[in-house]
């Protein structure tokens, strides 16, 4: 009896320590601990910025007229036009809140649970997209155009409002306009689904950054050129992860050696860990016959 305890012991450590060394053990709770320190430092960097307002007017200001120079000053005349729509300037305030943070955690969690070898990738792109931005945030306060003269802020107006009026309060960062999460994060998402997916159907995902694009200008929420910022950003992404993956190699990093592994020797280690686990178990069975 005292033998079978022993075994089933054994076996319930055995399954534990299994759970926790597999992808719904401790490394599913260090992407939960990258994701929300990615969130505590988008949030901090408000903190950084809340005495530069001025700087974020005047960069704006800068913005307007490189625009102007540019021949593309469209932002005011998209808007003024679906202002004699209100029911899709409605949706558009909806469609800017409903499909940011809410997209992509659903994107993180079906690549997660469905498809583990684009999850990586994807995290990757998306945590170095979201951390150059948010340097730019920092040196670059730019107001958005709902703060300019001449724009509605169609939130305020349509609702729903989500921003408070004072741009210092609250807990979002509202001189942080360039460049535009947004559309960063809807455009990652579309990368993500046209790698995964092989429907030719896949290509109208598309769809869903052209409709963010819309609505980040619609709102009067990001300058157009917010929008080619992050487009800049994801394509410099790509750039860095030639780079890299050409340096690392078959390498991986190792958070519990902290240093990077080759991934044919983690392969051997696991190998021998579990051959192990094996070779108890016929010892197990005669003990308990015994």
């Amino acid at each position: 009896m005292s033998t079978t305890l022993q075994s089933g012991g054994r076996d319930a450590a055995g399954t534990l320590a299994s759970w926790w060394r597999g992808r719904y053990g401790r490394r599913l709770l260090m992407e939960i601990a990258i994701c929300g320190g990615l969130l505590v430092i988008y949030r901090s960097i408000r903190l950084f910025t809340r005495g530069d307002l001025r700087a974020a007017f005047d960069n704006a200001r800068e913005i307007i007229s490189f625009e102007t120079w540019l021949g593309l000053p469209f932002e005011d005349n998209l808007q003024q036009f679906l202002l004699e729509h209100p029911t899709i300037i409605k949706l558009l305030n909806q469609y800017y809140i409903v499909f940011h943070f809410p997209a992509a955690i659903a994107l993180l969690l079906w690549l997660y649970i469905w498809h583990e070898r684009r999850y990586p990738f994807i995290r990757n792109l998306m945590a170095f997209v979201t951390f150059a931005a948010l340097v730019i945030h920092l040196i670059f306060p730019l107001a958005p155009p709902r703060m300019m003269a001449g724009f509605v802020d169609t939130m305020a107006t349509f609702g729903p409002s989500i921003y408070p009026a004072n741009a210092l309060d609250g807990a979002a960062n509202q001189i942080a306009a360039m460049p535009s999460l947004h559309f960063g994060w809807a455009m990652i998402e579309a990368i993500a689904v046209i790698m995964v997916l092989k429907t030719k159907w896949k290509y109208l995902i598309l769809i869903h950054p052209a409709l963010m694009t819309l609505a980040i200008i619609a709102t009067a929420n990001h300058w157009w050129i917010d929008a080619a910022a992050s487009g800049l950003l994801i394509v410099g992404a790509f750039g860095a992860y030639r780079i890299v993956t050409a340096w690392i190699g078959d390498r991986r990093w190792s958070w519990t050696q902290l240093r990077f592994q080759t991934a044919s020797g983690i392969e051997q280690l696991e190998a021998h860990a579990n051959a192990g686990v094996v070779a108890d178990e016929p010892n197990d069975a005669s003990n308990s016959s015994c």
